[in-house]
């Protein structure tokens, strides 16, 4: 009689304990969840920083590998054409920028002698550190060539939970994007965490 008390008495403990186990797993599912609502819903933001470069913050959104392979395709296929398998990526960011540069520079002419003709050979060039611009317009036809060169930053960081003043454990996952050239504005950002 007493071997059928204990034999109840540990299969309860053990249901007890598979129950927590699982009540475990499904408040992180349904935090991951919220999370991943609440960076859907939250627009990208876009500021300048002291030095006026662009910049922009977004939550990072928390997905399992099946998840990113049938919602996001399409950056699924970019991980794969550079031969990763999507169950061992930790993250994936992905950036957008655009650059507009003004440029005012004094065209030059020259004189050029064609097919035993002579003609005016317009050019222009145009030198920053960030932008390379030279070309010439030659028979009402312009050849140039445009050289951007950029440095993105990034930087991934939590966002600790807050009540009152104090702070513990993680709200969110924030990436910062900044762009090191003052031409180019952050048009876009997207930050994906994968979860085993």
């Amino acid at each position: 009689m007493n071997t059928i008390k204990y034999i109840i008495f540990t299969l309860v403990w053990i249901a007890i304990g598979v129950m927590i186990y699982k009540a475990t797993q499904y408040r992180e599912e349904v935090d991951r969840l919220s999370s991943n609502q609440r960076s859907l819903l939250e627009q990208v933001e876009f500021y300048r920083t002291r030095d006026s470069l662009s910049a922009a913050s977004v939550e990072a959104l928390r997905l399992k590998s099946s998840e990113l392979e049938r919602y996001r395709s399409d950056l699924s296929a970019e991980v794969e054409a550079l031969h990763i398998k999507v169950r061992r990526l930790q993250s994936v960011a992905q950036t957008a920028t655009a650059t507009a540069v003004e440029i005012r520079e004094v065209v030059r002419d020259s004189l050029v002698y064609v097919a035993g003709e002579v003609d005016t050979l317009r050019c222009v060039e145009f030198a920053d550190p960030y932008v390379t611009f030279s070309g010439c317009e030659y028979g009402g036809q312009f050849t140039g060539s445009v050289e951007l060169r950029d440095t993105l930053v990034q930087a991934v960081h939590r966002v600790p939970k807050r009540w009152w003043f104090f702070r513990w454990g993680t709200k969110a996952i924030r990436q910062e994007v900044v762009s090191k050239n003052p031409h180019t504005t952050i048009v876009y950002s997207e930050y994906v965490e994968l979860k085993k």
